[in-house]
């Protein structure tokens, strides 16, 4: 059920967001920017649930840009527009991903990712291994000494 709630956040947003920049600014059709946003359904699953799961915010967010873009990008380019396609599919998924930034805090909030299960990249953890012997063949001469 936090799926559905969470989904429907991320739809009306991003339909707003698209609105907003490609139907007001580019003039594209409200079916066209409804059909994008119902496609970016695939971003949430990839971007939101698997990548943000296993990394940090700003991996997901890099993540969510490149797939928004070139989702956006392939299906305004097969849809009929009359403007520039990559500046706006380049501003829409520019808002798109400032909006997700924001998004990614929640969802790892709402859905409780731990810190346990994410993927560690810059982290060290070294260890040495100590020994009371110094010098093992010295210690072997030793022993045999003692058995003369």
């Amino acid at each position: 059920m936090e799926h559905v709630k969470l989904l429907s956040i991320k739809f009306v947003a991003t339909f707003i967001l698209l609105y907003l920049i490609l139907g007001i600014g580019y003039g594209m059709g409200f079916g066209q920017i409804l059909t994008i946003s119902l496609l970016s359904f695939a971003t949430y699953y990839i971007g939101d649930l698997i990548i943000l799961e296993r990394t940090n915010n700003l991996t997901a967010t890099i993540a969510d840009f490149v797939i928004n873009f070139t989702l956006i990008y392939v299906l305004m380019s097969m849809m009929t527009f009359a403007g520039d396609l990559l500046m706006a599919a380049f501003l829409s998924t520019l808002a798109v991903t400032i909006y997700e930034v924001f998004f990614h805090l929640y969802v790892s909030e709402d859905l409780s990712y731990d810190d346990d299960n994410r993927l560690q990249v810059n982290r060290y953890d070294y260890m040495t291994e100590l020994s009371k012997e110094i010098d093992p063949f010295f210690d072997d001469l030793d022993d045999d000494e003692d058995y003369n």
